[in-house]
């Protein structure tokens, strides 16, 4: 994740409960303000007009009405600049919360960088935060925002709308105990031209486990070398692949080079996320039914 490398440039992200609220006031006074002076514009195409139109008073000078409007125009353009740069700011700082492990510091950058987002950046924030609950263990509102997602605007994301958010509803659905659905958002995944990630995975993987196939849950798992796994799910698919090896129960399945690393977690709460509707991983994260020493070939 690229930082910016200037401190002095770097906005403060201390905890503002209001932030939102004021980039959304921030937004529409941007839109209020070029709608209003794009009549100044046009006033200027004129010849004429800065003789036509009185001159406006502003104390220390007075200036035709035209280039007042024009004026505004301006200021409402550079506003909605800064405010695209501040969102752009806001999700960097919302994806490095959650690849720090702070979901809920995540969730408050993000509702902010949506709040003043075109379509687009709200597509991108919405999938983001659709994640960010996700990793607090809340599936349900996690769900609804992968819904919003979908639909946000004609102007998407391709590679968020038609790839990593069906393999996200699919992988909640999967942990839910919800195969049938899962498997819907699994057929709907659509991966963008020239993109070799495996954004399935995860997916199938937890349904091959939730349906006791732990020996091809392992496989579908190693037939994707470790490049192709989705950023977002390395230590998640980790996690599967370890739990399933120690469910197979003696059977031998070689390791297979460049898949993803099999070790257990050092710290299973980290992905407690996993395992709110899984009582078997559940146990398998808190150290508890001790799996049979698995060799590898």
């Amino acid at each position: 994740m690229m930082t910016l490398t200037t401190p002095s440039l770097r906005p403060s992200f201390k905890h503002d409960p209001l932030l939102g609220a004021r980039l959304k006031q921030l937004s529409l006074l941007s839109g209020v303000m070029t709608f209003a002076g794009f009549g100044g514009i046009v006033m200027l195409l004129d010849p004429s007009a800065l003789a036509d139109f009185s001159e406006v008073d502003l104390g220390v000078t007075q200036i035709p009405l035209p280039i007042v409007l024009a004026g505004l125009f301006c200021a409402g353009l550079a506003l909605r600049h800064w405010l695209g740069w501040r969102v752009r700011q806001l999700e960097r700082r919302g994806w490095e919360q959650l690849q720090a492990g702070r979901p809920d510091a995540a969730i408050h950058s993000l509702e902010a960088a949506v709040s003043a987002g075109n379509d687009i950046s709200r597509g991108r924030g919405y999938y983001a935060l659709a994640l960010a609950w996700f990793r607090q263990g809340d599936y349900e509102r996690a769900l609804a925002l992968g819904e919003k997602t979908t639909w946000i605007g004609r102007k998407r994301d391709t590679r968020v709308c038609d790839a990593q958010v069906p393999a996200l509803m699919a992988v909640i659905l999967a942990l839910y105990g919800e195969l049938d659905d899962a498997r819907e958002w699994v057929g709907r995944i659509r991966r963008p031209m020239f993109d070799e990630t495996d954004h399935a995975l995860l997916a199938q993987a937890v349904m091959l486990c939730r349906e006791g196939r732990y020996v091809e849950a392992v496989k579908r798992i190693q037939r994707t070398v470790h490049e192709d796994v989705p950023e977002t799910d390395v230590g998640a698919v980790a996690v599967i692949h370890a739990f399933a090896r120690s469910r197979l129960g003696g059977q031998l399945v070689p390791l297979k080079p460049g898949c993803v690393l099999p070790q257990r977690p050092a710290r299973g709460s980290e992905y407690e996320y996993l395992a709110c509707e899984w009582p078997e991983l559940a146990a398998f994260l808190r150290g508890e039914d001790a799996p049979v020493p698995v060799l590898d070939a």
